[in-house]
């Protein structure tokens, strides 16, 4: 048990060392969440520029049909 508490000290300099992978971790799943997120927003909105375009594609398809 002292030599895991001895490793997690890391010679005294243990809570600048974990304090920075904490900070790390936070980070990059913040930019993780963030990536995400804004991937689904924009997947959204092109889902709708691509019905917007077929619906138009599909209103002048059928004016061409007509005349």
């Amino acid at each position: 048990m002292e030599k895991i508490v001895n490793f997690l000290d890391l010679d005294g300099y243990g809570q600048f060392i974990w304090t920075a992978y904490g900070l790390t971790a936070f980070v990059l799943i913040g930019i993780l969440v963030q990536s995400l997120r804004f991937q689904a927003r924009t997947d959204a909105e092109l889902a709708a520029l691509q019905g917007t375009l077929e619906a138009a594609n599909g209103e002048s398809a059928g004016r061409e049909t007509q005349a």
